[in-house]
């Protein structure tokens, strides 16, 4: 199976002495609070530490994460600067050779000319980070992250995103997988994505669960497109199951009955989705659903929280969300 590493990787990393004891370190208060969307309380805590010392690492490379965690891209400049603050006043932080990256991955809007100034940047915070400190498995995950997305003349490659994959095999197998998952995912070859990623056990390893989360929707997106709902089903199940504190799981289920006209199924899910996340793009689907379901008032009622919810949608969508409000209100 491929979920159990192949031995022949194992063997040439064992000849080349680059396994390292990459255990997944312990998360720091501030991030956890990040995690657990208390950003009041990291906002707190973060003014608090770098009031006492304007050079705090944890503190200044928390402000990346809230940042990130937030989708504020209107403070991605401040993010930027917070990650060069903490990198100029501690120069042999992972952490903060991370922030960094992570604030050059926010500020960039994608992969074409506009971003390109930065991504040898990242690729350089990225690659110190690990170089640091080979436990900062985020930093690893996202370094993989950019080896597959970045093309070749900018520092992508495939070869070196699987090294680094199998670099911690004999110490974090299960973040192995997940790399691996993502390698197999970017070189078009799902069902071996699939099977690496539902091998993994990745409970332990909560500051990529964002990855995780969007690698599994993204299987289970290609399934739905091909109308394979049972498989869509399972995966987006499974999603919830894993990541029960993201709405994506039981958003993807409601996708997959409305697809096979199950609306009071589709309901049942973004209900739940709403209770989990209420998300603009949520509220929207569930005001479709009520829409067909002819139960105009509840339809109003989810449009009008799709327009009032954040982070705030884009302006074609929120156009077409308004015209169809106001059609509704005219019956």
């Amino acid at each position: 199976m491929l979920a159990t590493i192949r031995p022949w990787c194992g063997a040439a990393l064992i000849a080349s002495g680059v396994l390292w004891d990459a255990r997944a370190a312990p998360v720091h208060p501030i991030t956890q609070l990040v995690q657990q969307k208390r950003f009041p309380d990291a906002a707190r805590v973060i003014a608090e530490r770098l009031a006492a010392d304007p050079g705090d690492a944890p503190a200044l490379a928390g402000m990346v994460d809230l940042v990130v965690a937030q989708d504020a891209a209107g403070r991605v400049p401040e993010a930027k600067a917070a990650a060069e603050r903490c990198v100029a006043a501690n120069p042999t932080s992972s952490t903060c050779a991370e922030a960094l990256g992570r604030a050059l991955e926010a500020q960039a809007s994608g992969w074409m000319a506009a971003s390109l100034g930065n991504t040898r940047a990242q690729r350089d915070a990225y690659e110190r980070a690990v170089l640091l400190d080979p436990t900062n498995y985020r930093a690893r995950v996202s370094l993989v992250r950019f080896y597959l997305r970045a093309p070749f003349f900018l520092g992508g490659s495939t070869i070196r995103a699987r090294e680094l994959a199998l670099e911690v095999n004999r110490t974090d197998p299960d973040l192995t997988r997940l790399m691996l998952a993502l390698c197999a995912h970017s070189e078009e070859r799902p069902q071996d994505a699939e099977e690496y990623v539902l091998a993994a056990d990745l409970g332990k390893y909560e500051l990529v669960t964002r990855v995780h989360r969007d690698l599994l929707s993204r299987l289970a997106e290609a399934h739905l497109d091909a109308q394979r709902f049972a498989d869509s089903a399972r995966l987006y199940a499974e999603l919830h199951r894993r990541i029960p504190s993201s709405e994506s799981g039981s958003y993807g289920l409601a996708q997959v009955a409305r697809a096979r006209d199950k609306l009071a199924d589709a309901a049942f899910y973004l209900e739940r989705a709403v209770a989990i996340g209420p998300k603009p793009y949520v509220f929207a689907s569930l005001a479709e659903v009520y829409q067909a379901q002819n139960d105009n008032p509840r339809a109003i009622a989810a449009y009008q929280s799709a327009l009032g919810a954040r982070p705030a949608l884009e302006r074609r969508r929120r156009q077409e969300i308004m015209a169809r409000l106001a059609q509704l209100q005219q019956r």
